[in-house]
This record gives C-alpha cells, sequence and structure tokens, in this order.
C-alpha cells in the first residue's frame, strides 16, 4: 500500500511539473521566436517580430529611434529588441530583472536608476510600470518559473 501511494504521489508531482511548464509555455506565447537587433528593425520601413505562437508584432519606430540615440552604433548592431523584462522569483517578494550590459545601460537611463550591475538589473512593479510606458513595444514580459 506504500508503493502506490509513493507511485501515485510521484506522478501527481509530475503532473504538477507539466501543468506548471505548459502554464508558462502559455504566458510566454507573445515572446519572439527569433529576435532581430535594433539596427536591422530601423531598416525595415514597419518593424514586427513574430512570436512563437505566429503573431505579428509591431515595434514603433518612435520607440526605436529612442533607444537609438543612447547607443553607439556598435551596441545598435548588438542590442536585440524586444528587451526582456524576466520574472525573478529567486527575490522574496517578487520582482522583475533586465539582463544584459546594452539592455541594463538602455533600462538604467529610461527609468533613471543606476543598475546594481552592468550586465543585471532588478525592477520592482513601479520601474516595470515607468519603462512599460515609455517603450510599450519595445520590451516584453518573460515569465521564468
Amino acid at each position: 500500500m506504500e508503493v502506490e501511494y509513493t507511485i501515485h504521489r510521484g506522478a501527481h508531482k509530475m503532473v504538477d511539473q507539466l501543468s506548471i511548464e505548459k502554464l508558462i509555455q502559455s504566458m510566454n506565447r507573445h515572446v519572439p521566436a527569433k529576435r532581430s537587433s535594433l539596427e536591422q528593425l530601423l531598416e525595415q520601413e514597419e518593424p514586427t517580430y513574430s512570436g512563437k505562437d505566429g503573431t505579428e508584432y509591431s515595434l514603433k519606430k518612435e520607440e526605436l529611434d529612442k533607444i537609438a540615440s543612447l547607443l553607439e552604433e556598435r551596441e545598435r548592431r548588438k542590442l536585440k529588441l524586444p528587451i526582456y523584462i524576466s520574472t525573478d522569483t529567486a527575490y522574496p517578494g517578487g520582482a522583475w530583472k533586465i539582463r544584459g550590459r546594452i539592455e541594463v545601460k538602455v533600462v538604467s537611463n529610461l527609468i533613471k536608476r543606476e543598475p546594481e550591475n552592468d550586465d543585471e538589473m532588478r525592477l520592482f512593479f513601479p520601474h516595470v510600470s515607468d519603462l512599460r510606458k515609455i517603450l510599450p513595444t519595445a520590451t516584453t514580459v518573460l515569465y521564468m518559473p
């Protein structure tokens, strides 16, 4: 009887894990299948990217120009858009983070806040809200377990 319980309990945990993975996949269906560089997007008449769900998402030229004004030419070639705002489940109480040296440089400048590190920056709700108002199409939220 104990063996049956253990097997059943293990299966339940596996189902829960699969359910969580499917939920996160569903929540991230808007995430780009492939990201383009800022430089490439600036060359497009109507800059867009395709989400993993096949939906086409537009990026506003004004946002791209704003980002470009903060960067050197080399950085424009390297920066991939949209910028990911990912959940930071390691932080108690909930937070988000930006990863990447160029991404942190852009976000730090736009929300007027010094980053904790050159290549990673923790954001809280007011920061995310401000950033999404400034760059609604050039940022996207990435849900992480």
